[in-house]
């Protein structure tokens, strides 16, 4: 019997042993006053702040706390980032050797926690009201370092660090009041400029068009173009397309504006457009061998062989280096001998035959200089003259240069 009774009781305790550890509380989070109190602490030691900034923002995340003591919180590791910038500002003083990335960190830290101090600090209450505890000492504390976040800028600017100069810029700017401030427009322009430079598009557009109205005449359609661009980036055609439309009507002589609005024409198979557009610009600029260059390309799209050539002789009269031209012209005369073959008497006895094998070998002959031309302004671009010339010179019986250039072919293949 004792023994059953004993086995009862083993049991029992097994049994309770879970129960017991079901009950078992985790450890209460410290105290905001605790983490304040360490915060204060830490500032006398700068080896420490780091921690004690940790041990705030892990802090957040707690579900227990108000959004003004979040606000708080954010306030307190401002300070504490403050204090960092300030223990290197006195090496600075004292002309013994400091960081001067960090020391600008720090205020870019600085600002960071003041902006979500802010964000927290404007939540709505239980009335739904809006009740600012903060906003008078977040804006002191800015403006209390404004000039270093300006010469941060520059610093970074000069570092060519586009993405940080362009996070003191963009603080810098939004906390200055226009009246009481001539940098701002120049700001703005260095704002543009790097949030451009770091393919930050949304940064880049909320500056650009202030920056272009600041620049300087020669300045304004690259900045005209890098919004343009912008909106490339961005993948917003429609504004793209409206960009250039605006840039040519500003700054025709601009080329990007032009060129990129005929491309765009070109993949949307418009081709009529195109021409158009290159005559308007023709009738302002004649001698200006790109505008001749883009209506030769549409019409060698639209397979008006003739027409191509025509505005090909044009294009390389106003520049004898202009390789496209030369390459538009050859593909053109060989398009045309090609329709010729296929039309041309068959007849050997036929008088006819004579005439059109002169006007098909006619057609090679013109697309010979072309095409050697294109070689010699590309020699390394093989695939693009090789094949051609390998067609011109066998339906011209040139042996030698035949020869040269099947073996050259073959080489490449390998």
């Amino acid at each position: 019997m004792k023994r059953l009774l004993f086995l009862f009781l083993l049991a029992f305790t097994v049994i309770a042993l879970p129960a017991a550890d079901k009950t078992k509380k985790e450890p209460a989070p410290p105290k905001l006053k605790a983490l304040f109190k360490n915060a204060a602490t830490a500032r006398k030691n700068s080896a420490k702040q780091a921690e004690a900034e940790a041990e705030l923002i892990a802090a957040l995340a707690r579900e227990d706390l108000t959004d003004k003591s979040r606000a708080e919180i954010c306030y307190e590791c401002a300070e504490l980032q403050e204090n960092l910038n300030g223990v290197v500002n006195k090496l600075a003083y004292l002309k013994k050797p400091y960081d001067t990335a960090a020391f600008f960190n720090y205020l870019k830290n600085m600002y960071n926690h003041l902006e979500k101090c802010d964000s927290f600090d404007a939540v709505p209450n239980e009335q739904g009201k809006v009740k600012l505890s903060f906003k008078g000492q977040t804006r002191s504390l800015r403006m209390k370092h404004r000039r270093n976040m300006y010469n941060g800028g520059l610093f970074f600017l000069g570092k060519n660090d586009y993405a940080n100069a362009y996070t003191f810029f963009d603080n810098y700017y939004r906390i200055t009041d226009p009246q009481r401030d001539e940098r701002l427009p120049k700001v703005a322009y260095w704002a543009a400029l790097c949030g451009y430079m770091s393919q930050q598009p949304d940064a880049t557009l909320r500056y650009i068009d202030e920056a272009i109205e600041v620049g300087e005449a020669d300045q304004k359609p690259l900045l005209y173009e890098y919004k343009a661009r912008t909106y490339l980036l961005k993948k917003d055609e429609a504004s793209w397309v409206g960009a250039l439309n605006a840039g040519l009507a500003k700054y025709p002589t601009h080329d990007y504006f032009f060129v990129n609005k005929e491309d765009w024409y070109h993949s949307q198979r418009r081709f009529d457009e195109g021409i158009n557009l290159a005559d308007s610009m023709i009738q302002n600029v004649a001698d200006k061998a790109l505008y001749w260059y883009a209506k030769c390309r549409m019409e060698l799209a639209k397979n008006n062989f003739e027409s191509c050539i025509v505005n090909a002789d044009s294009t390389i009269r106003r520049d004898d280096k202009y390789v496209n031209a030369y390459y538009n012209k050859g593909i053109s005369c060989l398009n045309l001998a090609v329709l010729a073959q296929e039309t041309a008497c068959q007849d050997p006895t036929n008088p006819k035959w004579q005439e059109d094998r002169k006007k098909i070998q006619g057609y090679y002959s013109e697309a010979k200089p072309c095409m050697e031309m294109v070689r010699q302004l590309e020699p390394e671009n093989v695939d693009r003259w090789g094949t051609p010339l390998y067609r011109i010179y066998l339906n011209l019986n040139m042996g030698k240069e035949f020869d040269e250039i099947d073996k050259l072919l073959k080489s490449a293949q390998k």
